[in-house]
């Protein structure tokens, strides 16, 4: 019975395991998509604003800085005026002429090399050098010698927003380059390409950074904190914005850190509607977390661990009252109904068990019947012969204790089972037996009628051999059990007594 509750509980945890298990695991898997899904969708409406808005951002400048350009070149071509008078530029006062008009001159010679400027930080910066890309671009328009003048772009050196004009010298000798500040730019500051990327920092959780990067590999900066250029960055992300902006397509790697945080890195290509200057191609770099996906999973495992609880509390409940509603058909199938002793089928499984496990033990059997039971059925009425067999099992309770088992086959049928016997304690147990038996005869009136005409038969057999079966032990118990009948009954027989006799 025991045994039986364990199988039930440790079943019904394991059904509750497993569902809980598998409901939990479809659901995390919904939940996964669901999340991927919503990821791609928040990725693509976050990227096309992002493309969306530069688009407008350059165009709005295109369209409302042509008197900018236009007070540029007029500005260009009285340099050029200028040098045709006075070609010794070591002798010009740029600063005179940048409060004049309000703008950086700069004036670089053939090697691309700024040799005078009003932008200290830019003097001696040398082109041919860190921008090849770029000064390939001045050759050309030094050697055009038109006027040109580029959208947004950036300072090489600091990385803020900066526009330049340029205008070669008639003999080519010299490139005329003017620069001013677009953040103090009234246009700049109504359509500000900062501020959407700040909007949607704050609007998407898991968007954390959005950095946009010209061709050359150098950061646009807002803050004109300081300079950063992609050679400041991992092996990695340099392969993925070289790759984004030499295919024009968008690229992504992603890193994973402790305690399952990741961070993808995305790459986009962009290309002005109008181009104008190198910074007409740029790459937005994108960068996201999982925040989203792991607050998600973290209330998913939370109510894994309550829908566990919840089905473990609901298995204990689910045995109580499987015990209580089968307890008493379980004990019907395992015990006799009347006596309380095990019934033939446990006697069968048991010994079957206890023969397969056994190592140096001896089990030992003793079958007993009760003499002229049926005349205390006649005589006394079979309320008084089921007193009788509860008496005769207890006693047999109280002689095994916690050495065996009582057995009753039916009718006035008993076993005694040992779980490791020698004969001589078989004897002992059966001589004490009948000893109580007898007494019972001479107890008191009550009992005296209805014991007089009993006595017990007994007959044991020790299970000597390794590969005996139960059938076989059963046939030699039963064999002495007969030898008492036929010696006169009210005795005990053990088979090797038995054996002996009939071998002499």
């Amino acid at each position: 019975m025991k045994n039986l509750r364990i199988k039930l509980l440790i079943s019904l945890i394991v059904f509750a395991l497993v569902l809980v298990a598998v409901i939990s695991y479809v659901n995390r898997q919904i939940l996964m998509a669901g999340i991927e899904e919503q990821e791609a969708l928040n990725r693509e409406l976050i990227e096309n604003h992002i493309l969306t808005d530069m688009q407008t951002v350059d165009n709005a400048h295109y369209y409302f800085d042509k008197n900018i350009s236009d007070e540029m070149e007029e500005e260009l071509r009285e340099l050029i005026t200028y040098y045709g008078e006075n070609p010794d530029i070591a002798t010009w006062d740029l600063q005179k002429i940048k409060n004049e008009h309000g703008m950086d001159v700069y004036i670089l010679d053939q090697s691309n090399t700024v040799i005078y400027t009003t932008f200290e930080k830019d003097k001696g910066l040398n082109f041919s050098k860190c921008c090849i890309r770029f000064s390939a671009l001045l050759d050309e328009r030094r050697a055009s010698g038109e006027f040109y003048s580029d959208g947004i772009d950036i300072s090489t050196t600091t990385g803020g927003y900066r526009k330049f004009s340029y205008l070669a010298t008639p003999d080519n000798k010299y490139l005329f380059e003017l620069g001013i500040d677009l953040l103090d730019n009234p246009v700049f500051q109504t359509f500000n390409f900062e501020k959407t990327s700040e909007y949607l920092i704050d609007k998407y959780a898991d968007l954390l950074e959005v950095q946009t990067i010209n061709a050359g590999g150098v950061f646009f900066d807002y803050s004109k904190a300081s300079k950063t250029t992609v050679k400041d960055q991992s092996k990695k992300f340099q392969e993925h914005f070289e790759l984004a902006r030499e295919t024009m397509q968008p690229t992504e790697y992603q890193e994973e850190f402790q305690n399952g945080y990741i961070e993808k890195y995305r790459f986009l290509p962009y290309e002005a509607e109008t181009v104008r200057g190198e910074s007409s191609k740029r790459v937005v770099f994108v960068k996201y977390g999982n925040f989203t996906e792991r607050k998600a999973l973290a209330k998913n495992t939370k109510q894994f661990q309550i829908l566990l609880c919840i089905a473990l509390v609901t298995s204990f409940i689910m045995l109580l009252v499987i015990n209580k509603l089968l307890s008493k058909t379980i004990h019907l199938a395992t015990y006799d109904a009347l006596t309380n002793v095990y019934n033939r089928a446990t006697y069968i499984r048991k010994m079957d068990k206890l023969l397969k496990k056994r190592k140096m033990n001896q089990p030992g059997l003793l079958l007993l019947d009760l003499d002229n039971f049926k005349q205390v059925n006649d005589r006394f009425g079979h309320g008084e012969g089921d007193k009788i067999l509860i008496e005769t099992a207890r006693i047999l309770k109280q002689e095994v204790e916690s050495n065996g088992f009582v057995v009753r086959f039916g009718g006035d049928e008993f076993a005694v089972v040992l779980y490791d016997a020698k004969e001589e304690a078989i004897q002992q147990i059966a001589n004490s037996i009948l000893e109580k038996i007898r007494h019972l005869k001479y107890v008191d009136k009550v009992t005296i009628d209805r014991w007089s005409v009993l006595s017990v038969s007994m007959g044991g057999a020790i299970c000597i051999h390794p590969d005996e079966s139960e059938r076989s032990l059963f046939e030699r118990a039963d064999k002495a059990l007969y030898q008492s009948k036929n010696a006169g009954k009210d005795q005990y027989s053990s088979y090797e007594e038995v054996a002996a006799d009939e071998e002499s």
